[in-house]
């Protein structure tokens, strides 16, 4: 462990490190309070053994400052003391203290102190493994439950949808047919108009009327292409729905190769609207890539969860560029394939770059993130053998980088 120790006596500072040392820790010593609160501010020290007599900071202010800094993990501290007196010792405890040593100090009460120390120390590593266990399990079951959701509502969607899809799609067809028909037959009345206007002057004058009310030149022009729009439009909400059903994909719970291009492009096409709403630009450069074995749905949710956070960190007019390309997979023959996606939004705070991937940390405003998706993310990627990292600078952007083996270990 490492271990810090801080003590105004030179010999016994000096006699203290060197046990410690003997037994297997890394020491860093301070010569006084003040110099040990900054060593420690700077640091990540498990174990702080603390003269409680001190100039500048004493050993019980210390305590009390590395019990306020409210570090992730817990900290032990022992204080070494000559006092004895019960009011001095219930001082130390509630400021902190976690057991005391007398001065002088005995080595062999010293070091099983000390082993209790890292007993607790292990025991508190173990909880927040079993705890961090826990919430992944719970955040992947919130996931799957969403996803199922998602699932049963795609394919619901896509049955109530496309029923009517289909019949507006035929009789917009039809019409185009007969319409277009009818204005040819149109054009054969109107191609005797001449003769029309001999014998029945009045009829003919209330037709050229009313071609000029409809502007009929007009329609003749555009309805063909009106048509085509329409039609254009209903294959569009039917593309949309098979995108929304393609990025499910539920009914796969098998891994399977997969073309990961033409995954990436169908879930792009998801979150298209939300780029459009806020003019964002794509840039998308895929690389020719090899089959490769995944659960497609799950793959999927992580570009997903990717592209939404990117969006969300970008201002009205931002860049976000999707690359994909092969690379060797380090220790294991094969490759491994790369999935990049970069904004240039508002960046990653560097406090909180540790943190993106622990289940249900979020920036976000109450109501407005889970701190799921990267959680979920990163489970998903790390089950299939692979990884996902992130570059950020705050102010210009991010740039996460997922990286897939072809073969997993878990297939």
């Amino acid at each position: 462990m490492k271990v810090l120790i801080a003590d105004d006596e030179t010999i016994s500072r000096r006699l203290l490190q060197g046990y410690l040392e003997r037994w297997g820790h890394a020491v860093v010593a301070a010569q006084n309070g003040a110099e040990a609160w900054d060593l420690f501010a700077a640091g990540d020290f498990p174990v702080v053994i603390s003269d409680w007599v001190m100039p500048e900071l004493d050993g019980v202010e210390l305590i009390r400052r590395i019990r306020a800094s409210q570090r992730p993990s817990y900290v032990y501290t022992i204080l070494l003391t000559s006092k004895a007196q019960k009011e001095d010792l219930v001082t130390g405890m509630e400021a902190g203290a976690d057991d005391f040593v007398t001065k002088p100090f005995d080595r062999d009460e010293l070091r099983v102190r000390l082993r209790a120390g890292e007993r607790i120390i292990q025991l508190e590593h173990n909880l927040a493994e079993q705890n961090r266990a826990l919430r992944e399990a719970q955040a992947a079951l919130i996931q799957s439950e969403k996803l199922a959701s998602l699932g049963q509502l795609a394919a619901g969607m896509a049955h109530e949808i496309n029923n009517p899809i289909a019949y507006v799609t035929n009789n917009v067809a039809v019409l185009r047919r007969d319409v277009l028909a009818a204005m040819n037959v149109l054009n054969t009345y109107r191609a005797g108009r001449e003769s029309l206007a001999r014998v029945e002057p009045q009829l003919a004058a209330d037709a050229a009327r009313m071609e000029g009310e409809i502007d009929l030149a007009y329609i003749q022009e555009n309805l063909a292409r009106q048509f085509e729009k329409s039609l254009e439009g209903l294959q569009r909400v039917r593309d949309i729905v098979k995108n929304l059903r393609d990025f499910a994909r539920l009914d796969e719970a098998e891994f399977k190769a997969v073309d990961l291009n033409a995954a990436i492009a169908s879930t792009v096409e998801i979150i298209r609207y939300e780029m459009k709403k806020k003019e964002i630009q794509l840039e998308t450069r895929f690389r020719e890539l090899p089959p490769v074995l995944c659960h497609p749905g799950k793959i999927n949710q992580v570009v997903l969860n990717l592209l939404i956070n990117a969006v969300q960190a970008c201002e009205s007019g931002g860049v976000i560029k999707v690359h994909t390309r092969t690379e060797p997979q380090d220790a294991v023959p094969g490759e491994s394939v790369v999935i990049e996606i970069e904004d240039n939004g508002c960046g990653i705070n560097p406090e909180h770059l540790p943190r993106i991937f622990d289940p249900f940390f979020t920036t976000k405003p109450v109501g407005q993130g889970t701190g799921l998706g990267l959680s979920l993310s990163y489970g998903i990627i790390r089950d299939h053998g692979g990884s996902i990292a992130v570059e950020s600078e705050t102010g210009r952007g991010s740039i996460f980088r997922v990286r897939i083996p072809r073969q997993p270990p878990v297939a």
